[in-house]
């Protein structure tokens, strides 16, 4: 199996680099001309393990650098440009709509219709009702765990008659809900009422001092971040992008571990 791929490792690198661990020593020749290498792509791929710090080479040999040390810069170079990437959000959006507008000329279905499942890595829903829609509908289709955050003392009832049914529903099916609020939402009394409520059925509630961006992620599968991170009523993005939903979760439990729990203090 190959489970280097999550780290940005193709296969043929991954057996390069697993073949050295059992072999360090081999002789770079060889191992360029491997057979588990496309025709003609494994000098890249030695190359590419050696500008990533997995393999150096030494006289004609190669020879693989520790595991932990390895994954951990890999990790790390992953987690820079996931970065980059959801900062890009907009900028990705600005495609998506000149993509759509050439369908649009071309008397297909526009913006507000449905896309077929899957067609979209990142989709921007502006109107309310719509993302109202697709909020109530991740809920109900959560299996084991949602993550929620960012919300802020400019949350209006609408959000809170919607997120607290939906979060007692969760939590009675045995899901985990965690929820970061930021500490100037509890001077409103309604506010904290809401959030006890769901700290009584189950939910996990955690405080921070400041505010951040709003998010949600649902399975660890599909995250939803605004699309001005100031102003969650303009609408937000919603992603199954592996690479982008990841960036939100490590940002999320980044300030999960700095949270304090609800209650204290």
């Amino acid at each position: 199996m190959h489970r280097m791929q999550i780290l940005g490792i193709t296969p043929a690198e991954e057996q390069t680099y697993r073949h050295l661990l059992r072999h360090p020593g081999s002789c770079a020749a060889e191992i360029v001309a491997a057979p588990w290498h496309p025709p003609g792509a494994g000098t890249a791929a030695v190359g590419r393990l050696k500008a990533l710090g997995a393999v150096v080479e030494r006289d004609g040999a190669l020879w693989p650098e520790e595991p932990k040390a390895v994954v951990g810069l890999l990790a790390e170079r992953l987690l820079a440009e996931l970065h980059t990437i959801t900062r890009s959000l907009s900028q990705v959006y600005t495609v998506v709509r000149s993509l759509e507008d050439e369908v649009a000329a071309a008397g297909r279905p526009e913006e507000g219709d449905p896309p077929p499942p899957g067609s979209r890595l990142v989709e921007r829903i502006t109107d309310p009702a719509a993302l109202r829609a697709r909020v109530e509908a991740l809920a109900l289709s959560t299996c084991s765990e949602v993550l929620v955050g960012g919300l802020r003392e400019e949350v209006d009832g609408r959000v809170l008659r919607l997120t607290l049914p939906l979060g007692l529903r969760m939590l009675r099916r045995g899901v985990t809900v965690r929820l970061l609020v930021w500490q100037s939402m509890l001077v409103d009394p309604v506010v904290v009422a809401h959030l006890r409520l769901l700290a009584d059925a189950g939910a996990r509630v955690r405080v921070l001092p400041s505010s951040d961006s709003p998010m949600a992620v649902c399975d660890g599968g599909t995250a939803l971040v605004p699309v001005e991170p100031s102003d969650i009523a303009k609408g937000a993005f919603v992603t199954a992008e592996p690479g982008m939903v990841s960036t939100v979760v490590n940002h999320f439990e980044r300030l999960w571990a700095d949270a304090r729990d609800f209650g204290d203090g």
